[in-house]
């Protein structure tokens, strides 16, 4: 006796009914690996709120679904069509209930579908055009094909060693330049002129200083760290030697090659960077007056080799008779 459900699908199948909502498929009989379209439609005008129904990787077990569409709106024949790519790989006739809609909450249910997948046989014509008398034959192992390089293979292979020998020559150029610069007593990067003159801004700095009274304290690294920062600084505006970065020694050497270097005034610098020094790095405590010459010397310093400001025109008032 056949089974009672096929017996139902084929009752159902032998009449032509005409069903608002259907699923059909390309076609009912495909060999193992084909694949074809499953389509189901509903009219558009059926309800307000219309979910197409659901599926994840499977139909149903055995047959799998390779690609779904968007529902998509056929304004020809008013109605709503999603398309579902499958394929199976199991030799066998599959019988398969209706698809049911949900519209407006209630369920609506399509035609049911079977679907034949057998292996493929093929036919005694197409096996007497096959050549066997081939098969049998040894022949050489063919040589691999050389292919020409492309540039993306070129740079993913060399790409990294062509960007690191650039870096490296940018920076020898670089490092190049920033030396011979040093060696030439010039700034690799030229500072803009101040709007105010160095020694304006220094004997300022200098009054407030010593109004602090820094140099009557117990405690004198702030004082010697405060001075030698403004002398610093007046020496980097003034002579474009960079102070604030070199040590004492390379100060007082570049500061020699100036117009205004003299036996007193390198003498007084030097006595004051280097005191300087001692206080903020080896901690050494002078006594007052030690810190009141200091100042002085700082004056001094900056009076002296102060730039001269060019003198204005006197302007005469003449009466006009």
């Amino acid at each position: 006796m056949m089974n009672k459900s096929v017996l139902f699908f084929i009752f159902i199948l032998s009449f032509n009914v005409l069903i608002a909502q259907r699923a059909a498929f390309e076609k009912d009989e495909i060999y193992i690996g084909d694949q074809i379209k499953l389509i189901l439609e509903i009219p558009e005008n059926i309800g307000n709120d219309i979910l197409f129904p659901a599926f994840e990787n499977v139909i149903i077990e055995g047959i799998e679904i390779i690609e779904s569409s968007e529902v998509e709106y056929i304004k020809s024949e008013n109605l709503l069509r999603q398309t579902h790519i499958i394929t199976s790989f199991e030799d066998s006739l599959f019988l398969l209930y209706p698809f049911e809609f949900k519209v407006d909450n209630k369920i609506i249910k399509t035609n049911p579908l079977r679907l034949q997948v057998s292996y493929y046989k093929p036919d005694s014509v197409l096996l007497s055009q096959i050549d066997t008398t081939g098969q049998l034959k040894i022949v050489d192992i063919k040589p691999p094909v050389e292919a020409p390089m492309t540039f993306k293979e070129f740079f993913y292979r060399f790409g990294i060693y062509i960007i690191a020998f650039l870096i490296i020559v940018i920076l020898f150029f670089v490092l190049r330049y920033y030396y011979r610069k040093r060696k030439e007593n010039k700034p690799v990067f030229s500072k803009p002129k101040p709007e105010i003159p160095p020694h304006v801004q220094a004997l300022e700095q200098l009054k407030i200083l010593k109004n602090k009274e820094l140099h009557k304290q117990e405690v004198l690294k702030p004082f010697y760290t405060e001075l030698s920062f403004i002398i610093r600084l007046y020496i980097e505006n003034r002579f474009r030697i960079e102070a604030l970065e070199s040590v004492t020694n390379e100060i007082i050497d570049e500061f020699i090659n100036t117009e205004f270097a003299n036996d007193e005034t390198v003498i007084k610098l030097r006595e004051l960077l280097n005191l300087s020094d001692l206080v903020k790095f080896a901690k050494n405590l002078p006594n007052e007056h030690e810190n009141e010459l200091m100042i002085e010397y700082a004056f001094s310093f900056v009076n002296h080799t102060k730039q001269e400001e060019p003198e204005e025109p006197e302007t005469q008032n003449q009466e006009i008779i």
